[in-house]
C-alpha cells in the first residue's frame, strides 16, 4: 500500500476514533488535564485533537512497517548516534536501553537491530491472543530483533552473557504489581513505575540508556540516544526509574502529542490513592 494511502485511512481512522467511536476521550482529556495543568481547556482539546491524528498515524504506520523494506525502513527511521553503544562492543559488554510509548516505537523495534554491531533483545509482555502474538513477533523479527517475554529476561541475560546485547524496554507501562513498584512524581502526580528496569540494571550492572524518538515530520522520525547511568550497581533502588521518569517527561513535554494519552497510566494509582488508610 503507497503512503498516500496510509495517510488516506490514516485520516478516516482519526476522524472515526475522535469524532465517532470518541474511543477513550475521557481518558485522554483526564490525563491531559492533570499533566498539563497550565494548560487551558481549549489548548488541551488541540493537544486531545492532535494526539488522536498521531495516534491514528502510527496505527497505520506500525502495520505498514512489518512489510516495508528495509531501506525505506531505514530512510524514514533514523538514528542520529548510534556510535554510542560502540565502545561497550568492542569490550563485549552489554547494556539497557529504556524507551515509552512515545512517536513510533514500532518502527524503532523493527529498525533498531540494523543500527548497531549488538544482538538487540526486545523484553515484551505477552498478549492475551497467542495466535496474533506469534505472527507479530515473526514479522518483528524479520531485521534482527530477539524477543523474550519479560518473565524469563534472567534466562536471556544468563544465555547471552557472552555475547554482547542490548536489552530493550518499553518502560512507561503501568505496574501490575502494586507493591513493588517504584513511585516518583512525573508530570505533577504521584506515578507507580515497573521496578523491573531497575533491578535488572542493578544485578547485571549493564549501563543504562534512553532513546528518545522525534516526529520530524508525517512518517519520519529521528532517535537520539543518551546515557542515564554508566555505573548502575552502587545506586540506591528506585534511582534508575526516577533518571528514567525525568528523561521521560523532558520529551514528552517538548511534544505532548505524540505519547500514548489513551493509556490508563494512573488507573491503579488512583484507586490506591483514594483508599482510606487503615492506620
Amino acid at each position: 500500500m503507497p503512503f498516500w494511502m496510509v495517510w488516506m485511512l490514516a485520516d478516516l481512522l482519526c476522524f472515526l476514533l475522535r469524532n465517532v467511536f470518541k474511543y477513550r476521550k475521557k481518558i485522554v482529556l483526564e490525563n491531559l488535564r492533570k499533566s498539563l495543568p497550565q494548560r487551558s481547556e481549549g489548548e488541551l482539546n488541540a493537544l486531545a485533537a492532535e494526539f488522536y491524528r498521531h495516534f491514528a498515524d502510527m496505527l497505520l504506520e506500525s502495520i505498514k512497517g512489518l512489510t516495508m523494506p528495509k531501506s525505506e525502513l531505514q530512510r524514514r527511521f533514523i538514528y542520529r548516534n548510534p556510535e554510542i553503544f560502540q565502545p561497550l562492543f568492542e569490550k563485549k559488554e552489554s547494556a539497557i536501553l529504556l524507551g515509552s510509548h512515545y512517536g513510533n516505537w514500532e518502527w524503532g523495534v523493527l529498525s533498531f537491530p540494523l543500527s548497531v554491531h549488538h544482538a538487540v533483545m526486545g523484553v515484551y509482555k505477552p498478549l492475551k491472543n497467542k495466535v496474533l502474538e506469534k505472527y507479530l513477533n515473526l514479522l518483528r523479527k524479520q531485521w534482527g530483533l530477539q524477543l523474550v517475554d519479560m518473565a524469563h529476561t534472567g534466562r536471556a541475560i544468563i544465555t547471552q552473557q557472552n555475547h554482547p546485547t542490548i536489552f530493550v524496554l518499553i518502560a512507561d507501562q503501568t505496574p501490575s504489581d502494586m507493591r513493588n513498584a517504584h513511585w516518583t512524581y512525573f508530570l505533577n502526580q504521584d506515578t507507580p513505575f515497573l521496578h523491573g528496569m531497575d533491578k535488572l540494571a542493578r544485578q547485571t550492572g549493564y549501563p543504562v540508556f534512553y532513546f528518545e524518538i522525534e516526529r520530524v515530520r508525517r512518517g519520519f522520525y529521528e532517535v537520539t540516544f543518551s546515557q542515564i547511568c554508566e555505573t548502575p550497581a552502587p545506586l540506591p533502588e528506585g534511582e534508575i526509574t526516577r533518571r528514567y521518569a525525568e528523561c521521560l517527561e523532558k520529551n514528552i513535554l517538548k511534544s505532548p502529542a505524540n505519547w500514548l494519552w489513551s493509556h490508563r497510566r494512573w488507573k491503579r494509582a488512583q484507586v490506591i490513592n483514594n483508599t482510606p488508610s487503615l492506620n
